[in-house]
């Protein structure tokens, strides 16, 4: 079983834009980052400390005082980055920690639909260049976070003849929040590849998302053979509106109702 990886004061500092003496004195007034010590006396710093060393050095950047930053948990930190009075970002982020994905693509619907899109004043190719922007910026959010121990692994796909980028990556972003390690094979893969992809990367979960198009009995012998070429203890998830018309498989969840860990 491999050891987490443990950051340098200087690598913290480069992932963060702090400066040395911004963290020790923090350490000392505030008593958070507390670093474990090598018997050299070198501190070393843990994914955690460096994921809420982000936040703070977010929040410090936008105005806050470090008085109110420092001591603030994850949480608290969250609340100090979020815009303010918008019931639009406050259901996005609502429908991300569900994992709702029908939910998310509703409230981006709406908000293009008052940029003019029910009028037809967005065209094919503005459409193109909205879904690039999205998705970029997906996952860009996504690199954002950071993997916690015990959130578990998962690997997010779709079956072959399908394209579903732009729900991968939104799958992606709700477990990435939870501090869940997220990899996306992307779209149209096999049984087999998945198989793979799942021991090579030693995940806990597999998740695949599936259309409202994308149903049937021939998801269904899809499903149940990818399941049989699943490890044992890898769970297998399904989730998108093609996931509620889907016929209930033995050893397959939906992944609206289940979390990774």
């Amino acid at each position: 079983m491999s050891r987490p990886r443990l950051l340098s004061i200087g690598e913290v500092c480069e992932e963060t834009g702090l400066t040395v003496d911004v963290i020790r004195v923090w350490e000392r007034r505030y008593g958070f980052p507390v670093p474990l010590r090598l018997p050299s006396g070198h501190r070393r710093y843990q994914m955690a400390d460096l994921f809420r060393l982000r936040l703070m050095a977010e929040a410090m950047a936008r105005g806050h005082r470090a008085s109110q930053v420092v001591p603030s948990d994850e949480a608290a930190l969250r609340a100090l980055l979020r815009p303010k009075s918008s019931p639009r970002v406050d259901g996005f982020l609502a429908a991300i920690l569900a994992k709702d994905l029908d939910a998310m693509r509703c409230l981006m619907v709406e908000g293009l639909s008052q940029l003019g899109w029910a009028e037809g004043t967005i065209r094919p190719e503005h459409e193109a260049l909205v879904v690039q922007m999205l998705e970029g910026l997906l996952r860009k959010l996504r690199r954002d976070y950071h993997s916690l121990a015990g959130r578990g692994r998962v690997l997010l796909c779709t079956l072959q003849g399908e394209n579903r980028n732009l729900d991968l990556l939104l799958a992606g972003l709700a477990y990435a929040v939870q501090g869940a390690r997220t990899n996306l094979l992307g779209s149209d893969a096999s049984s087999s590849d998945i198989a793979k992809s799942t021991r090579i990367l030693r995940v806990d979960a597999v998740g695949v998302a599936l259309s409202a198009q994308n149903t049937g009995e021939s998801v269904q012998h899809m499903l149940m053979d990818l399941r049989d070429r699943l490890p044992l203890d890898c769970r297998l998830l399904v989730g998108g509106r093609g996931a509620v018309r889907t016929r209930k498989i033995q050893g397959v969840e939906r992944m609206d109702v289940v979390k990774v860990a």
